[in-house]
Parts: C-alpha cells; structure tokens; sequence
C-alpha cells in the first residue's frame, strides 16, 4: 500500500474513533482532530465541550479520564499503530472563542 493509501487508511480510522467517542458520550459538543497521517503518531485528537463549567466538572467526576481510556481502546480494536495511539485532549468551546475568536487552529498553535 502507497503512502496516499495508507494515510486515508488511518484518516479514517482515526475520524471513525471520534465519532465513536462522540455517540458514547454525550456531553461532548465535537471533536477537533489535527495531524499528518503519513506518520501516525504525529497526530492529535481534542474532545471539546460547550462550557469551561462543563469541562470542570467533567474533569472533577473523571468522565475526561473515562473518555481517554475509550478513545484509546477505540484505536487499538482499529488496529491503528501502536505508536500513534496517545492520550487525546479537552478544551471548551467557549475558551476557544473568548480567547481565540472560535479559531481552533490557534487554540492549539
């Protein structure tokens, strides 16, 4: 397999993983993902919640760490390379406006 097939190979593991994450957890708003896949462990998936209360106490109850762990899981049942499988991140939507306009990208720059 060429390095174009591979890379939408895990492109697409890695977007069916999020919306996995996404339908088994409802307090997620979306999910952010950013990377190059030609090398999968030069990615990152962020799982975003509407507010920084909700975020709060999402981290508080350990629903972020539960998120993880399945997020994690999703990844290994998809075969993706062990070395790209890694913690994914939180961050609120509403940080990212006040602080960034919405702008993802310089959120996570």
């Amino acid at each position: 397999m060429g390095n174009k097939e591979q890379e939408f190979v895990w492109r697409k593991v890695i977007e069916a993983c999020m919306e996995d994450v996404k339908h088994h957890f409802d307090d997620i708003q979306q999910a952010i993902e950013f990377g190059c896949y030609i090398q999968p462990d030069n990615y990152f998936v962020s799982y975003i919640f509407a507010t920084d209360s909700q975020l709060e106490t999402a981290r508080q109850s350990g629903l972020t760490e539960q998120i993880n762990s399945y997020h994690r899981e999703q990844l290994i049942k998809s075969h993706y390379p062990i070395e790209g499988i890694k913690d994914c991140t939180f961050a609120s939507q509403e940080e990212c406006d006040r602080e960034f306009g919405g702008n993802w990208y310089y959120y996570f720059k």
